[in-house]
């Protein structure tokens, strides 16, 4: 596969546009196209890229590192390239064959990305979209729902459920 891999369009693009500025948005775009040609093809649905990147992001892929890739996409170039060659003939996982993800499951992700990553989520979730996000105590708790009233979510209940929060957001439609 690397043989293959490394004369790929996404491949050449990569390497040809590594170092320009920007680099890291065109990067977070060709994943959000990528994923959102993966479950049209998986699916038949048709979901805009945002939307669709907010999907595999919430779903928390085993193998699937999302977050982290978005946290340093330009650190993480080749690995976004070998996933968008990779999705072409990868089977969706029954997580995305459905609607949008009820759960966002945050705990042990550490502050500032835990806020960073619930807002990419519901900035792709349609308007009116409900999902039940699980935080830490400390930072998290305090942090994460502001960030999200912030951008026009509804922060509707905050419950302590053991050593962990959990709190059902509305979403505003916000853009992040």
């Amino acid at each position: 596969m690397a043989g293959e891999l490394e004369k790929s369009p996404i491949m050449k693009w990569l390497t040809a546009n590594q170092g320009l500025s920007n680099f890291d948005e065109s990067l977070k775009k060709l994943l959000a196209f990528a994923c959102a040609d993966w479950i049209r093809r998986g699916s038949g649905r048709v979901v805009p890229p945002e939307e669709a990147l907010a999907m595999v992001v919430a779903a928390n892929l085993p193998g699937i590192p999302m977050g982290p890739w978005l946290e340093d996409p330009c650190a993480n170039g080749i690995k976004i390239a070998e996933f968008c060659e990779k999705i072409k003939v990868l089977e969706l996982p029954k997580e995305l064959c459905s609607d949008f993800p009820e759960l966002l499951d945050l705990r042990g992700v550490v502050c500032p990305r835990n806020a960073a990553r619930s807002r990419l989520v519901l900035a792709g979730a349609p308007k009116g979209t409900r999902m039940t996000i699980y935080l830490d105590e400390g930072s998290p708790i305090e942090n994460v729902p502001q960030s999200l009233v912030a951008d026009g979510h509804i922060v509707e209940n905050r419950e302590k459920k053991g050593n962990f929060w959990s709190i059902s957001v509305v979403c505003g439609g916000a853009i992040v």
